[in-house]
C-alpha cells in the first residue's frame, strides 16, 4: 500500500486539518515513521528499482544447523526460512516455497507480505494423513500450482512421490508412487505407472491443468490428466500416460531420438521440467542438454543445446515472451535464455557466493547456491537464495531481456 494511504487514517486521528499542536505533530511525525516502517517491513511485492534485488521472504537469521523456522502470520520478510529451494506461483499471485530443511511448504500474500505454512509441521505419515498441515513433510524436490490455483503439487525424489494438496480444503494425498515410499522400476510396464516412480526429478502443470512428471530413473515423462481432480484419492489408470521415452537409456553417440516421435526417445538421466503457455515441455536430459516436446506433433528435439549449465537446478518459462530462466546453484546465477538469441545473458550473480544487501543491482549481487526461480504472473523474477535464507525479486525482468539480435 502506497505510504499515503497509510498515513492517511492515522492523520485523521491525530486531527489532521485543525491547527496543529506541537504535540500532534510529533504524533503525525512518528505515524509516518510506523507506517514506513511496516510498508517496508510487510509488502515484498512493494515497487523498487527494475534490475534490482528485494527481499520477499526471509531475514537470513540462522539457527539450527544453516537456518531457522518461524514468522508464520506474520511478515514475510521478518520469517526465519531454512534452505528455501524450489518456487512456485499461483495465478492469483500467491507464491509457494519449499521450506525445504524445515520440511515445510509456505505460502507468501504478496499484497499484504503475510506467510503462513499450508503444508508440513505435524507428525503424521503424508501418506495417512488428511491433513497437509498435520504432515512430517519429507523433503520436497520440486513445487508446482495447477494454472485454477486449486491444487500443489509435491515431488519428493528421496521418496519416490508425488503429492497433491487441495488448496481449498487443506486436504493432502499421494497421487503418484508408493505409499511406503520405495522406488518403482516400470520402465518395461506402463500400466504400472500409476503406482510406482523411482526418482520424480521435476515437475509442472501445462495451461490446461495436465500435470508432468519427469520419473528420473525410468527414463520417462509422464502426463496426469487434469480430470484426476475429482479428488478420489489414487490416479485411474487411464489419467497418466507416458508421452516421452521407451525406458532405454540412450546409446553413446546416439542423439536419443530427435525429430521423431518423443514415445521413442531415449533419456539420460532427467532433470527439471518445465511448461511454456502453448504446451511445449522443456526437460533437462544428462549434463548440458535440454530437450522440447512438441505438445501438436508430439516429436522431440534439442533445445540450446550444450548452453546450459551443467545441472541446472530450477527452470521457468516467461509465458509471454518465452524466455527460459535458469536457476544454477553451482555458479550461484540465474541465468537466461532469450528465444531467438544465440548465447545466455546473465539474470544475477556474479559467480562468487556471498550475500548482497537489497538494492543492489541484479547483475551484481552476490547469490549463494540459488535453487529455485518463477515468474510472477505480473512478470517479476523470483528466484531462492537458497544459502542465504531468502528468496529474492527482480522487478519487471522483461524490461531488462536483451534483444535478440544481440
Amino acid at each position: 500500500m502506497p505510504l499515503g494511504r497509510a498515513v492517511h487514517p492515522l492523520r485523521h486521528a491525530v486531527g489532521a486539518g485543525r491547527p496543529a499542536a506541537p504535540g500532534r505533530l510529533v504524533a503525525l511525525a512518528l505515524a509516518a515513521a510506523l507506517a514506513a516502517v511496516l510498508t517496508a517491513c510487510s509488502l515484498p511485492g512493494r515497487p523498487s528499482q527494475p534490475g534490482t534485488l528485494t527481499t520477499v521472504a526471509g531475514s537470513g537469521a540462522t539457527g539450527w544447523l544453516h537456518g531457522g523456522y518461524s514468522g508464520d502470520a506474520g511478515p514475510a520478510a521478518q520469517a526465519r526460512l531454512n534452505a528455501p529451494r524450489s518456487i512456485a506461483f499461483s495465478a492469483d499471485g500467491t507464491l509457494y516455497i519449499a521450506d525445504t530443511d524445515n520440511n515445510r511448504i509456505r505460502s507468501v500474500h504478496l499484497e499484504s507480505g503475510t506467510i503462513n505454512t499450508v503444508a508440513g509441521g505435524g507428525s503424521e505419515d503424508w501418506a495417512q494423513a488428511d491433513s497437509a498441515t498435520a504432515v512430517a513433510l519429507p523433503e520436497v524436490t520440486d513445487l508446482a500450482v495447477d494454472p485454477f490455483g486449486r491444487v500443489l503439487y509435491l515431488a519428493s525424489m528421496l521418496d519416490n512421490q508425488v503429492a497433491a494438496v487441495d488448496l481449498h480444503t487443506g486436504r493432502i494425498e499421494i497421487l503418484a508412487g508408493r505409499l511406503d515410499g520405495t522406488a518403482a522400476d516400470t520402465r518395461d510396464s506402463v500400466d504400472s505407472a500409476t503406482t510406482g516412480l523411482w526418482w520424480p526429478s521435476g515437475i509442472d502443470v501445462g495451461p490446461n491443468g495436465t500435470l508432468y512428471i519427469a520419473d528420473s530413473g525410468n527414463r520417462r515423462i509422464l502426463a496426469v490428466s487434469p480430470d484426476h481432480l475429482r479428488y478420489d484419492g489414487r490416479l485411474r489408470p487411464d489419467s497418466v500416460r507416458v508421452i516421452a521415452g521407451t525406458g532405454a537409456e540412450t546409446p553413446s553417440g546416439s542423439d536419443g531420438g530427435n525429430g521423431g516421435p518423443a514415445t521413442e526417445a531415449t533419456f539420460g538421466e532427467l532433470g527439471r521440467i518445465t511448461v511454456a503457455r502453448d504446451g511445449t515441455v522443456y526437460v533437462v536430459d544428462g549434463r548440458r542438454r535440454l530437450r522440447s516436446i512438441d505438445p501438436y506433433r508430439h516429436t522431440i528435439h534439442d533445445a540450446w543445446t550444450g548452453r546450459l549449465p551443467p545441472t541446472p537446478d530450477a527452470m521457468a518459462v516467461d509465458p509471454r515472451e518465452g524466455t527460459l530462466y535458469v536457476a544454477d546453484a553451482a555458479t550461484h546465477r540465474a541465468i537466461g535464455f532469450v528465444p531467438g538469441r544465440q548465447d545466455p545473458y546473465v539474470v544475477a550473480g556474479t559467480g562468487d557466493p556471498g550475500f548482497s544487501e537489497d538494492g543492489t543491482p541484479a547483475e551484481e549481487a552476490l547469490l549463494h547456491a540459488p535453487g529455485g526461480i518463477a515468474l510472477s504472473p505480473s512478470g517479476d523474477l523470483y528466484i531462492a537464495d537458497t544459502h542465504n535464507q531468502r528468496v529474492r525479486r527482480i522487478p519487471d525482468i522483461r524490461a531488462l531481456t536483451p534483444d535478440p539480435a544481440h
